[in-house]
C-alpha cells in the first residue's frame, strides 16, 4: 500500500484503487484535514495553469496570493505557505 505524506501542506494526494480502476484526489491542509476535489477540476485548473505560464504568468507570493484571493474571489486565504 502506498503511503502518502505531506511535508509542506496544502498537499494534493491521487489515491489510486488499481484493481477498481478508480482514483479520487483529495487536498491535505496543514491540520490534516483531507477534502475531496473532482478530478476534472485539478484537470480544469493544471489546464489553466499551463496556458497562462505559457503566456508568460508567474505564480503570486505573499501578499500577492491575499490580494488575488481577496479581489477574485472576495475572500482571504485560511493560510498563506510559500517555499
Amino acid at each position: 500500500m502506498t503511503r502518502y505524506t505531506c511535508d509542506k501542506p496544502p498537499c494534493l494526494h491521487v489515491v489510486v484503487d488499481y484493481s477498481g480502476k478508480k482514483y479520487a484526489v483529495f487536498l491535505e491542509d496543514s491540520e490534516g484535514e483531507l477534502i475531496w476535489v473532482r478530478g476534472s477540476e485539478v484537470l480544469r485548473a493544471a489546464s489553466l495553469l499551463e496556458k497562462y505560464t505559457k503566456s508568460g504568468f508567474r505564480e503570486a507570493r505573499g501578499e500577492e496570493v491575499d490580494e488575488l484571493a481577496y479581489s477574485q474571489l472576495e475572500a482571504l486565504p485560511l493560510e498563506s505557505n510559500e517555499d
